[in-house]
């Protein structure tokens, strides 16, 4: 039942039920709790409401139309299961006392704490529906949100200020539902696997439909979504997808790191800049073993100056890794590890998109082989796509040895979403659903 049929049904049993639908009984019943204001989820924004309307009741007046109001919010929060939300976060019990037909004195500070909590059920509500809720839990770095939420806290709060009859709260609320076919196939896929008492699957796809909300709801011009738990890439502009591949993300022991960041630019034959890590743990003991790997495997050695050092040079049986005072890059080309193409991001962690030389990881359906970055299937697609008619396909394909890097900046950096859903919808409608290969699913 959407939003709008709740609606009618809550008129139709408001109807049938005249006579306790406003608040005309004076004095207050006994057998309520008091009310604790400081339970309320947005106490700033629900001030901002009220001075908005001029501090009046909005939710709690002695009218129909103030009933029909209460109703129509509590009737869309019964239905909070089926988008993957938990009713009892929006002070349910409040909305029950609201709703009951019992009412009490208008001026009574009971009642003016009451319609506060409404507006904070409304706003929390909205909120969550609008832009998922939980996402502290889904990222360890958002670089993404914070430049928006303001707006948006704004935008909810005046959209609910003027949503003053129940029609038009609830025209509000469905507006903030995503209309993506991939999103009703999830909440369809909900609601079945909730009649099957399926608890892990609900889990699964409650957290999916509010990873999509939250990606979804900045109605970005062009964005990207790495999902570790399926190891695809998911290219869209203006929320239609575009382009769809496969990706290889990071060894349960060297994880990819979920997190929402900017690409800020594209480099186009880059160097592979080894990490010390990487250099010290795994290459260090093979080159010291065989140092003609140094020039099997392209890579080059680099003094404290970032200056290319003859290696036949060095001895390198006096080498450890508590002293090796040198870098290892690997020279560019298609032997590259990094391929031709590499997408930088904005983020804390030293983790990119980029193309690779191992491209028969592709065709393995457990793809998680990589030291936590993000190796793409079709890097050339994806970077025709974030600077179009600035990259040239046959430049690429070429393969060209030692090519110095070419670094071309995006004047609009375009967002990356690096999540982990272990269900997902298609566009065909089917859901699929994924291993906990990193043991992160709740």
């Amino acid at each position: 039942m959407n939003i709008v049929s709740e609606y009618v049904f809550c008129i139709i049993f408001m109807t049938a039920n005249a006579g306790g639908t406003n608040l005309r009984h004076t004095g207050e019943p006994p057998s309520f709790p008091a009310i604790k204001e400081n339970k309320l989820l947005y106490p700033t924004l629900v001030t901002h409401f009220y001075a908005i309307n001029g501090n009046q009741l909005f939710w709690c007046r002695n009218d129909d139309v103030s009933y029909n109001l209460r109703c129509t919010l509590k009737q869309a929060i019964d239905s909070a299961q089926a988008s993957g939300l938990d009713k009892s976060k929006y002070h349910y019990d409040e909305l029950l006392e609201g709703t009951a037909g019992i009412s009490i004195s208008a001026d009574s500070p009971r009642i003016k704490t009451l319609d506060r909590f409404f507006t904070d059920a409304a706003i929390a509500w909205c909120a969550d529906l609008y832009r998922g809720t939980g996402i502290g839990s889904h990222v360890s770095f958002d670089g993404i949100s914070g430049k928006y939420i303001e707006q948006e806290n704004n935008y909810l709060v005046r959209s609910l200020a003027v949503s003053d009859s129940a029609p038009a709260l609830a025209a509000f609320m469905q507006s903030l539902v995503p209309n993506q076919q991939e999103y009703s196939s999830l909440k369809t896929e909900l609601q079945y696997q909730s009649g099957q008492n399926a608890t892990v699957k609900c889990r699964q796809l409650s957290s999916a439909l509010n990873i999509f909300r939250w990606i979804h709801h900045f109605k970005f011009e062009k964005c990207v979504v790495i999902n570790i738990a399926s190891a695809t890439f998911r290219y869209y502009e203006s929320d239609s997808l575009q382009l769809a591949s496969k990706v290889v993300v990071g060894k349960p022991s060297t994880r990819t790191p979920r997190f929402a960041a900017w690409c800020n630019e594209v480099v186009l034959y880059p160097y592979w800049n080894v990490p010390r890590s990487i250099a010290v743990k795994e290459l260090l003991p093979l080159f010291k073993r065989i140092p003609s790997l140094i020039d099997t495997l392209d890579m080059q050695v680099l003094n404290e100056l970032g200056v290319v050092i003859d290696h036949h040079a060095l001895n390198w049986a006096s080498f450890s890794p508590a002293w090796f005072p040198f870098r290892v890059r690997q020279a560019t080309g298609c032997n590259n590890a990094l391929g031709v193409a590499k997408f930088n991001l904005i983020s804390p962690y030293s983790v990119y998109m980029h193309d690779t030389n191992l491209k028969s990881a592709f065709l393995s359906t457990y793809r998680y082989y990589s030291h936590g970055c993000i190796r793409v299937e079709n890097p050339v697609g994806l970077a025709g796509r974030l600077l179009p008619r600035q990259v040239d396909s046959s430049f690429l394909k070429a393969c060209y040895k030692d090519q110095l890097p070419v670094t071309l900046r995006l004047d609009n950096p375009v967002p990356v979403f690096v999540v982990y859903a272990t269900a997902e919808a298609n566009l065909a409608g089917i859901v699929s659903y994924y291993r906990d290969i990193y043991h992160l699913a709740r």
